[in-house]
């Protein structure tokens, strides 16, 4: 009996190999189409005010980025001793992390929950901030 269920098993195996071996290969899907972007033609000359003008917003915007990235300000939804949670927006929120030598001003308040902030510090791989000020805002 276990010799028959045996061999029927390697007989089910041989053939469910030989249809994947026998099977054609799938297709790979194809890769998306480029989106094309409006560009300057190659041999255009840009006259310099308005190369100095496209810089000095592309500056701007960068800075920007780098501010966003390095401050978060919102209602204190969450502290305790060196760890703080700040409410950004509605049901968005940043993890801050403090340590000594934070600087909290207005000098000698401290910080509760439910209180407004504004913290500025050094972003972090994982999206939290530490922070090296912390305003309370009125």
């Amino acid at each position: 009996m276990v010799q028959r269920f045996v061999a029927l098993g390697a007989l089910v195996l041989c053939f469910g190999f030989a249809a994947v071996a026998g099977a054609d290969p799938q297709t790979p899907a194809p890769s998306p189409t480029p989106v094309d972007l409006p560009t300057l033609p190659p041999n255009s000359q840009i006259a310099p005010f308005v190369k100095m003008g496209i810089d000095l917003v592309t500056g701007i915007i960068k800075t920007q980025t780098l501010n966003a990235r390095n401050a978060a300000s919102g209602n204190v939804s969450y502290f305790k001793r060196f760890d703080m949670q700040v409410e950004t927006s509605p049901n968005a929120y940043r993890a801050v992390h403090l340590h000594q030598g934070t600087v909290i001003n207005p000098r000698g308040a401290s910080i509760e929950r439910g209180q407004r902030v504004a913290v500025s510090g050094i972003a972090q791989p994982d999206g939290s901030l530490d922070a090296n000020v912390v305003t309370i805002l009125q």
